[in-house]
Formats: structure tokens, sequence, C-alpha cells
């Protein structure tokens, strides 16, 4: 029995990779070995990881991760999620080995993977036209919205989803933030929800949206942190304390101050 169990576990790997086999009873986990490559689970958006005019990739998260791996001696890889939705399955899979992209910490999510410490603060808003910014002065007001568009398995979504009133009628579901931000740029959604952090870099005078603004409504405080799996605590530990160290240093204040106050102004 064990040879057959060993023999399907080998073309469970040759088959699946990783994710067959932690399911063989082999947990994936980044190992403490210098020049592992970790795997970083994103979708592009300003100013978190996205490219510039010439090209570069760059971002708030994109030189973190960069910062914080090659302190730890490790290589990185940056992975596009095609579905922000599937970004759990995709962590435990073995498919990524960090969801590293704005992600708000939810219980929700605490409850499938670990997150670490908060790193910066961010709050949903809305963004639209003027004429359509200037209809809505709260949270329950969006519910005379004519459509809202909204990341699918989003922080956005959950708070869309909790409105009272609001029908699944007006509810325009996208695969990222930028598509969300599409919708309302095409006319096809009166409003969309979708973080500050990018709402400031993206709307207004000198972006691809400048007859588009944002406003906040009332959504409560948000908190960003980094994925990873369950298992991997020993990491955790360690990212935790380079947050720590980064945020002493006025790492993460120059960070911010370089791709939000010029924005903020």
């Amino acid at each position: 029995m064990k040879k057959i169990f060993a023999l399907i576990c080998a073309f469970a790997l040759t088959l699946g990779g990783a994710a067959l086999f932690s399911a063989c009873g082999n947990e994936i986990v980044i190992p403490d070995e210098k020049g592992y490559t970790i795997k970083i689970g994103y979708t592009e958006y300003a100013p978190m990881n996205y490219k510039d005019e010439a090209g570069n990739f760059v971002g708030y998260d994109t030189e973190f991760a960069i910062k914080l791996c090659t302190d730890l001696g490790y290589k990185y890889e940056f992975v596009l999620l095609n579905n922000w939705e599937t970004k759990v399955i995709d962590l435990n899979a073995g498919t990524i080995d960090l969801i590293w992209n704005g992600m708000t910490i939810t219980e929700e999510l605490q409850e499938s993977i670990l997150i670490s410490d908060s790193y910066m603060k961010n709050q949903q808003v809305i963004v639209g036209s003027a004429e359509a910014l200037a209809k809505y002065d709260s949270v329950e007001s969006l519910a005379e919205a004519e459509s809202i568009a909204f990341e699918t398995g989003s922080a956005a979504q959950g708070l869309v989803d909790g409105i009272e009133g609001v029908s699944d009628a007006q509810k325009i579901a996208s695969q990222s933030q930028a598509r969300a931000l599409m919708e309302v740029g095409a006319g096809t959604a009166e409003i969309a929800v979708i973080d500050y952090t990018m709402a400031v870099s993206m709307t207004g005078e000198g972006t691809s949206y400048a007859d588009i603004g944002y406003k906040d409504v009332g959504f409560e405080e948000e908190l960003y942190g980094i994925g990873a799996r369950k298992a991997d605590t020993a990491f955790m530990k360690k990212l935790n304390e380079k947050i720590a160290e980064y945020r002493e240093s006025g790492y993460l204040d120059s960070l911010y101050q370089k791709y939000f106050s010029a924005e903020e102004e």
C-alpha cells in the first residue's frame, strides 16, 4: 500500500507540482535558505505595483518587497494575479508564496492565511465624475447609485454588499480595481469603490482619468498586510521583524512620501 501511495505522489508531482505534493503530506513553506526565489502575487495598479512611463516596474509595494527579500537573502519574482478573488487558492497551491499588493486585513482572510502586521493605513473611497460625486455624502446614500463597480473578492465588495438597499442589479463586479475604475471612465458604471491609495494616484489632473475624482463618504479605516500560508510561521516572524525595523528607521515613511505626498498636496 505504501508503495502505491508513493507512486501516486510521484505521479502527482509530475502532473501538478507543489500543490499536489502538499496533498501527499508535505507542507509548502518558504525555506530558510538564502537564494530561494520568493514568488510575490500582485495585481497591477498605481501606486502599489505598476510600470512607470519608462516601462520600469515600480511602486510602494514593489520597492518594499524587493528590499525585504534582498535584506533577508532571498531572490524574488513578481507573479501577476489575473483574478484577485483566487489569491488565497493561488497562495495555498504554491503558485505564489506571498500576497503583497495593498491587501486589506480582514477577519475572513485571517481565518484562511497568515497576515503580517500592518504596514500602511487605507480607506475605501468612491470615484466618479464631479456630478456623480456631488450626489453622495454617506455610505448609506450609495443605495441610490445607478451602478457601483468594485473588484471581486476585495474589501470594497464586502462593503458594497453590506450597504442596505443596494441590489445585485446595481453591482458591477470587476476582476481588478483598475478595471473597476475603467468602468467609470467608460461610462458603464456611475461610480466605483476602490482603495484611496489607488484613487489618489490614478484620478484627477495629470492622470489618464483627469475628469474623474474621488470622495470620502465615511467608510471605516483599513489596514494593509502581507499574506502568507498558515505553515509559514517562521518566515512571518522574520517579515514582521523587518516591518518593525523599517518603520523605526523611517524607511516606510520615506516610501510613503515618495509615492503619495505629491498626489495628496
